[in-house]
């Protein structure tokens, strides 16, 4: 196996420790209501996870798709969705502007949803160690790149939609 899919699976893990640990204090400053700090982890999430989620959306989703079929792959995008869902609203929401006890829960299990898609990995792992060599070697060089340019998963999102309702 090359030398880089060692790095690329490491950097995965790498990436879902840190979104699984996000996702897990969001989802705890919205069972306690604190939304300033719930906003600062908005804030980390949308900065750290940008990377990794264009990676899986753009490069690595589109090699699941054979393997684990077309459905588990769009139940992967609407995960992505949920997440950013929580993000978005927490960042737009202005700052001291309480929440409604359902748009609390709400946020709540969307959040909760992001973290049991990131808790049950394990697949998309497998998946990496069936890709050969040259995949794993070239999805590891699209990862890195965008961690070079370090976009937001916000941006990123909005790139998305602005490139689908042009096209």
């Amino acid at each position: 196996m090359a030398k880089e899919a060692h790095k690329l699976l490491a950097a995965f893990h790498e990436d879902h420790a840190v979104l699984g640990r996000g996702f897990h204090e969001l989802s705890q400053c919205l069972r306690t209501s604190d939304l300033a700090k719930g906003r600062q982890i908005a804030r980390r999430l949308d900065d750290a996870g940008g990377a990794h989620i264009a990676f899986e959306e753009r490069h690595f989703y589109p090699l699941l798709e054979p393997l684990i079929g077309a459905e588990e792959v769009r139940q992967m995008h609407e995960a992505h969705g949920k997440g950013l869902s929580v993000v978005h609203t927490l960042l737009e929401r202005e700052e001291g502007s309480p929440l409604s006890e359902a748009e609390r829960q709400g946020l709540l299990e969307r959040s909760e949803a992001m973290e049991q898609h990131i808790a049950e990995c394990g697949e998309l792992f497998e998946a990496i160690g069936r890709m050969s060599g040259e995949e794993q070697d070239a999805l590891y060089g699209h990862l890195v790149t965008l961690r070079e340019e370090r976009t937001r998963w916000t941006e990123f999102a909005d790139a998305a939609v602005s490139r689908d309702t042009a096209g």
